[in-house]
């Protein structure tokens, strides 16, 4: 309901684009627009389009406020208190809090509540080029979510795990390149000198050294979020990250993943962030998403992240594949 207010002003959010090109970026004592600070991506918009939204780009202000709400009813529903005659298991469709069977209830997530706007647009999905809103995949792109490249079998020992299980890497690409919301901890540190631009994220405080000026990526390093070396483009920090460690997939991507990034002061309390991933040999094409990464207010820093703290869950996986192969020592 709320959107559907906001209708009659999508005139002057067409102007956002302009505005926002005659912004003027604070800048560090170099003159570089001034990156640094606490910031999060959180958003409701998908990294790819739903189906129903097809080669729409730029919602309506009713097909955003329509979604807005509907996660406002969900977090309700969620939230509500739960009854103590409900049957064991009981969940949303009884008409009580919600899904028993859940890694996580809502008090630990943040996914958002706001359909990202840019350059006037509530956008469908992150990605907007194809214009279908779609990882433009070569073949079955089932086949391209495979297991960490390299890594023995999940359960011959800790190695075999997924990196985010391992504590090594934050899961769905939070870490990055490219750096895409998760369901929590979707914030982000920028620190920045004129040699260097280091990106801390949140989750699982991953460190990411930006080598300003490099001429030349790091060979046989492997680094878990590439190497990255960047340049400045007028007021945009443009970042090329290659030589990812094999294990570090993104969306299946191969050794010859490239994620080109730029980093952009749109006011404020807004960086604009824009990417564009390459494999020839997984992608029939290059893909590219845009969001935006808002403040968070001064007052609010990162906060260490504790990953595996009481977490019992690695060696109870590998023990029981230990009592799985005394049982069937034939497999």
């Amino acid at each position: 309901m709320h959107k559907m207010i906001l209708a009659g002003l999508l005139a002057a959010f067409s102007g956002q684009y302009a505005l926002a090109q005659a912004f003027e970026p604070p800048r560090t004592s170099s003159g570089r627009p001034d990156l640094q600070g606490v910031w999060t991506n959180k958003t409701l918009t998908p990294l790819t389009r739903p189906g129903e939204f097809g080669q729409i780009r730029a919602l309506s202000a009713e097909q955003a406020g329509r979604l807005e709400d509907g996660h406002q009813e969900y977090l309700e529903a969620e939230f509500a208190a739960s009854s103590p005659d409900r049957e064991a298991g009981a969940g949303a469709q009884a008409g009580d809090d919600g899904d028993t069977n859940d890694g996580y209830n809502e008090f630990w997530k943040d996914l958002g509540t706001e359909i990202q706007m840019i350059n006037g647009e509530y956008r469908s999905s992150i990605i907007i080029e194809p214009a279908d809103g779609q990882i433009p995949y070569l073949g079955d792109p089932r086949a391209r979510f495979r297991r960490d490249a390299g890594a023995p079998p999940p359960s011959d020992g800790p190695e075999g795990r997924p990196l985010a299980e391992r504590c090594l890497l934050a899961f769905g690409s939070h870490s990055g390149p490219p750096m895409l919301p998760v369901m929590y901890n979707n914030n982000y540190q920028l620190v920045q000198t004129d040699d260097y631009v280091m990106i801390l994220a949140e989750m699982a405080h991953d460190a990411r050294i930006i080598r300003i000026d490099d001429q030349q990526h790091l060979q046989g390093m492997n680094k878990w979020m590439g190497d990255s070396i960047g340049r400045w483009e007028g007021d945009t920090l443009v970042v090329v990250t290659q030589e990812f460690n094999l294990q570090q997939s993104f969306r299946g991507a191969s050794e010859q993943l490239t994620v080109t990034e730029q980093f952009s002061r749109y006011s404020d309390s807004q960086i604009l962030y824009r990417f564009t991933v390459e494999d020839p040999t997984v992608f029939s094409e290059p893909f590219t998403g845009e969001m935006m990464m808002s403040a968070r207010p001064a007052t609010e820093p990162l906060y260490e992240y504790a990953c595996h703290e009481g977490n019992y869950a690695l060696p109870g996986i590998l023990a029981g594949a230990r009592r799985l192969e005394q049982l069937n020592p034939e497999k």
